[in-house]
Order: C-alpha cells, then sequence, then structure tokens
C-alpha cells in the first residue's frame, strides 16, 4: 500500500458539504474524489510543464542558428515523399 499523509485544506463549508453528497451519491468518499482530482491536476501540470520545456527547446536550436521551413516547404517534401511512395502507411 502506498504511504499517505494526511492535507489539510480550506474551503468553504457549503462547498464541502456539497462535495461530500456528490461523492457519497456516487458511492465514492470525498477522500477518494481529492486524491484522484489532485492526481489529475498534477499530472496536467506537468504534462503542460513538459510542452513548455520542449517549445522552449526549439526556440533555444532556432536563435542558435537551426534551419527553420515554411508550411509550403513542408508539403512540398510531404508531396514529394508521397510521389516516391516513400512515406509509412
Amino acid at each position: 500500500m502506498t504511504a499517505t499523509v494526511n492535507f489539510m485544506i480550506r474551503i468553504p463549508k457549503d462547498l464541502r458539504n456539497r462535495a461530500k453528497a456528490v461523492a457519497a451519491l456516487r458511492g465514492e468518499t470525498l477522500s477518494e474524489v481529492l486524491r484522484r482530482r489532485l492526481q489529475q491536476y498534477v499530472s496536467e501540470a506537468e504534462e503542460n510543464a513538459d510542452d513548455v520545456r520542449y517549445a522552449h527547446d526549439v526556440l533555444t536550436r532556432i536563435a542558435a542558428g537551426a534551419p527553420t521551413y515554411s508550411h509550403e516547404e513542408v508539403w512540398a517534401e510531404i508531396e514529394e515523399l508521397e510521389a516516391q511512395d516513400a512515406l509509412p502507411d
């Protein structure tokens, strides 16, 4: 079993009561709902951070002189590869 810790947050009492009632209707505890939603939040934040890091890396390479291509150049190359039947299925 994964080690757990208590985590206290302050939320409006009405929100807590409503969330607890909805969780109960779904056969869940409020803790289960909050754990799942917090995991989702963290996963999305990590994914967004990865996207930002990747974009930063690309911009750094471009600033250092890496080649860039226009939309038209990319499509021309794709069409050429298609004509040669060199694209994967």
